[in-house]
């Protein structure tokens, strides 16, 4: 004999598990279209100022042209000779050099005087406006006024060295192989150390006071502080200012144009010098529009692979 189920109750019905239906993109448009309505106009822009020229500069690197004559097809020969010229790879290479150092440079001179003006030093107000300030100068008015100071001769720079008695410091400091790039390095690292400044400032500053105080009575010092509270609090804002520091550094062109125009004997050549020289005085437009688009390669996969090694989360106080 076998046991009937008590009367009143039904057996237990195992949950059906539906499948959520994708909406077509034609009905998802009409449901948020009004929200893409809003994006529109920034797309509009980005398309006309950023997907045209690029799309130009794509076109135009398979062709060869001087700039009045017809345009000759040419096709991929433009990149060909460019992965011949050691010209080219001594730009990139200085390039890449440029972009390291003055990232490392403004980011973590930024991150000191960041850290220094939250600690409310004396002044801390004056230092702010101060740092920041050479941020707001134009960059070719800074690239003249600091090649005046290097200039061997006359210079601030050389005539400072020799009145404290460090005469034998004195250089030729735009003029030579060896300090031509890192003497533009160091103009622009003075320059832009400010924005990181400001931008880091803003994030310690939104660290909870309750986190200062709890490693204040743990006993931590100042470097205990800035390592196991502060950068860890900033990191996703620390790898955004990164990144466009390193986007900015990889496109540089006026400061170094400006000073030096990439020499001597292209020691402080970059790609944006380059590319200037062989558009707009040696007249190979299509050349020049194959440099552009290397350019364009090298800052899309600097950027991403930075973006992939440094990927974090966003940190919840």
């Amino acid at each position: 004999m076998t046991a009937s189920a008590p009367s009143g109750t039904r057996e237990a019905v195992p949950p059906v598990i539906v499948a959520p239906q994708r909406r077509s993109i034609a009905a998802q448009f009409r449901q948020n279209g009004h929200w893409y309505l809003f994006l529109a106009p920034a797309v509009l822009l980005l398309v006309a100022f950023m997907g045209l020229p690029l799309y130009r500069s794509l076109e135009l690197s398979l062709f060869e042209w001087k700039g009045l004559l017809p345009r000759q097809w040419v096709g991929l020969d433009n990149f060909e000779r460019l992965f011949r010229d050691r010209y080219f790879w001594s730009a990139l290479s200085h390039t890449i050099v440029f972009a390291i150092a003055a990232t490392v440079g403004t980011v973590g001179l930024g991150l000191l005087l960041a850290i220094a003006i939250s600690r409310r030093v004396p002044g801390h107000g004056i230092f702010r406006f101060a740092f920041y300030l050479p941020v707001m100068l134009p960059m070719t008015v800074v690239a003249a006024l600091w090649a005046r100071i290097y200039e061997p001769n006359y210079g601030l720079l050389n005539a400072t060295l020799n009145a404290i008695g460090l005469g034998f410091l004195a250089q030729p400091w735009l003029g030579s192989l060896d300090l031509a790039l890192p003497s533009i390095i160091a103009v622009c690292i003075w320059q832009y150390a400010g924005f990181p400044m400001i931008v880091l400032l803003a994030a310690i500053e939104g660290i909870p006071e309750e986190l200062h105080q709890a490693v204040t009575l743990d006993g931590a010092t100042e470097w205990d502080r800035m390592r196991y509270l502060i950068i860890p609090m900033i990191w996703p804002v620390l790898v955004s200012i990164s990144v466009i520091q390193i986007i900015f550094s990889l496109k540089v062109f006026d400061i170094v144009w400006v000073m030096t125009k990439g020499g001597p004997a292209e020691s402080s050549s970059v790609l944006g010098t380059y590319l200037y020289r062989r558009a707009f005085e040696q007249q190979e437009y299509g050349y020049a529009s194959a440099v552009a688009v290397a350019m364009f390669a090298v800052i899309f996969t600097v950027t991403y692979l930075y973006y992939r090694l440094t990927k974090v989360d966003a940190v919840e106080f």
